[in-house]
């Protein structure tokens, strides 16, 4: 019950008779991290331009050097002698000197190349702030993420989304059948509706629904049957042709396929004579005495179930009416011998209540069946079961009020199931049926019209088979093919080139005035190249390929259907979006876990 340790009973309860309707938990992996926004856009280093440095640097060509320098001197002193004498012109000349020394263009250049390292030293600074804030913003992200993550929900309610008034579980043990039943019982119980829970199973399927209820305080009844129905007075919900319509039909499913239909009527026949003649209470024990008396046999039959003296001179009057040939009296020791079965153990149990008492709105009422041995088990089944037929036939059970569960009814065949389901959802009440076999008989039933269908452990391998088939198949592209090429290529020259160019040019000037004259003259120029080239190269390459290809083939794996843990479930469905698959576990201790979502996701 307790997925990876123990949890408090009362904790479990409180979890499963709360929320909503639910068949289990499915399990979803929370989101990885998501980026920041800014994460791909980290500050970016621009080297800085200085405008006035540049300058300075393009102007650098065009200073005055020393030579220029010292030619301006000179002009400067001898301009200076004429004009203001010897020392007039040295003041000039050192004033000119100290003006040229402060502007020279070395210096303001050495000045702006400090102000450009400063100004650069502090951009930098800068930058790096803004990456230290960025990487802290994006650490902070980062860790908010994770903490998302470690404490987001993990398991979420596997809801229907079809709202299917049937349900048809197939396959599973019964501890599984217990998980769900505790997980899809509680929200029903709470919700205020009757839950009615008929166990043919022997396995107490409901054993742990009921015993969460009872830390609830959820009223639970439990009817053994058929101990505690053999002092039922049958009267109470059959009038005494549905009684025998209804038990010739429970002995009818015990014969095999192709029996004769008239030993139905002829069952039907001689239950509806004793019923007539029997007043109140109507019980299987006194039935079979009624069938004894008809039968001729030993009076103790009708002392020992009380029938009274006017009670068996009626039933001796229709003797004759019910007949003596040989196939009837066949029948009469058949119905006799099976009522007789059925009405083992009268005096260990109390008295029933009808089976309209069996629905109470907010109660669990479990019905099962038990037997001293496999016939009166097999028989009781049958019985218990066309009498809830009959209750639903009858609207006993008021629509739209509680869930019926059937656990077990595989053997009662397609022609019983599909009744029940019929009157299920003629009579307004939610079915669910828990299958343990997926057989030819199973498979035309589950699934039907309106109804969903819940898979879970399937030990054997053709039932598995036979449920992935019932699943489907889809498309889906699977890897087919992968590659890898290597290849290297080498490749070597070796090549020369020889070269040779002779050259003549011819200058001839002239100047004509006073001084005529004229000068020529020649130039021949010869140079030769040589030249040897050797090259290798070396290239390696390397490419791998996947091919990938587009599959039909199984939803769902009949080996995972088999792998399936005990409460693991595979819920397919047909909602408003189309066909759905989903899995999911029932373990009613998942409720008690931590980060489990209290809605579908």
């Amino acid at each position: 019950m307790t997925p990876g340790g123990r949890h408090d009973s009362g904790e479990v309860a409180d979890g499963v008779f709360g929320g909503g309707e639910r068949w289990g938990w499915e399990f979803v992996v929370p989101a990885g991290p998501v980026a920041h926004p800014a994460s791909g856009s980290p500050p970016v280093w621009f080297e800085p331009y200085f405008p006035e440095l540049a300058e300075l640097e393009n102007r650098r060509a065009l200073r005055l050097t020393g030579p220029q320098s010292a030619g301006v001197v000179l002009v400067i002193l001898f301009c200076g002698l004429l004009t203001v004498g010897l020392i007039g012109a040295a003041v000039l000349a050192v004033v000119f000197v100290a003006v040229m020394a402060a502007t020279h263009p070395a210096r303001q250049r050495d000045r702006a190349r400090q102000r450009a390292v400063e100004e650069r030293q502090r951009q930098w600074a800068a930058h790096q702030q803004r990456v230290a804030d960025w990487q802290r913003v994006l650490r902070e992200h980062w860790q908010a993420e994770m903490r998302r993550r470690a404490a987001a929900d993990t398991w979420f309610p596997l809801v229907l989304g079809s709202g299917s008034a049937r349900i048809d579980v197939v396959g599973g043990t019964g501890d599984g059948w217990a998980g769900l039943l505790a997980t899809f019982g509680g929200p029903v119980l709470a919700g205020g509706q009757a839950l009615l829970v008929v166990d043919l199973t022997e396995q107490a399927v409901a054993v742990e629904l009921a015993q969460l209820a009872g830390l609830r305080s959820v009223p639970v009844g439990h009817v053994p049957f058929p101990g505690a129905a053999l002092r039922t007075d049958l009267g109470d919900e059959y009038a005494p042709e549905d009684l025998a319509d209804s038990l010739a039909a429970a002995l009818a499913t015990m014969r095999p396929p192709g029996t004769d239909t008239d030993l139905v009527t002829i069952d039907a026949t001689v239950i509806r004579t004793v019923a007539r003649r029997l007043d109140a209470p109507l019980t299987y024990p006194r039935l079979a005495a009624g069938l004894a008396v008809l039968l001729r046999q030993d009076e103790r039959h009708a002392q020992a179930a009380e029938l009274a003296p006017h009670e068996v001179a009626r039933l001796t009057e229709a003797i004759d009416s019910v007949g003596r040939g040989e196939r009837r009296q066949n029948q009469l020791h058949y119905v006799k011998d099976q009522l007789d079965s059925l009405s083992e153990g009268v005096g260990d149990y109390a008295r029933d209540r009808p089976a309209a008492e069996w629905w109470r709105p907010g109660q669990l009422t479990v019905v099962s069946t038990d037997g001293l041995g496999p016939r009166r088990k097999d028989l009781a089944d049958r019985v218990l079961f066309f009498r809830v037929l009959h209750a639903l036939r009858t609207r006993a059970f008021p629509p739209g009020t509680g869930t019926l569960v059937v656990a077990g009814a595989d053997h009662l065949g397609r022609d019983a199931l599909e009744a029940l389901a019929r009157q299920a959802r003629t009579a307004g009440v939610r079915l669910v049926l828990l299958l343990e076999h997926l057989r030819e008989a199973t498979l035309q039933v589950a699934g039907g019209s309106g109804s969903a269908i819940v898979f879970m452990r399937m030990g054997n391998g053709e039932e598995a088979k036979a449920a992935a088939e019932f699943i489907g198949h889809q498309y889906t592209f699977v890897v087919s093919q992968l590659t890898r090429q290597v290849g290297e290529t080498l490749t070597t020259g070796r090549g020369s080139s020889y070269g040779e160019q002779t050259g003549e040019s011819r200058t001839h000037s002239s100047n004509s005035g006073p001084n005529q004259g004229s000068s020529t003259s020649t130039g021949t120029s010869f140079s030769r190249s040589w030249q040897d080239s050797v090259n290798a190269s070396r290239a390696t390459s390397t490419s791998d390929g996947e091919t990938t290809a587009r599959v039909y083939e199984f939803t769902v794996e009949p080996t995972q259907l088999q792998a399936l843990p005990p409460t693991g479930i595979v819920l397919v469905e047909s909602a408003a979006g189309g066909r759905r698959v989903a899995f999911g576990d029932c373990n009613p201790a998942i409720v008690a876990m931590p980060r489990v979502a209290s809605r579908p996701r």
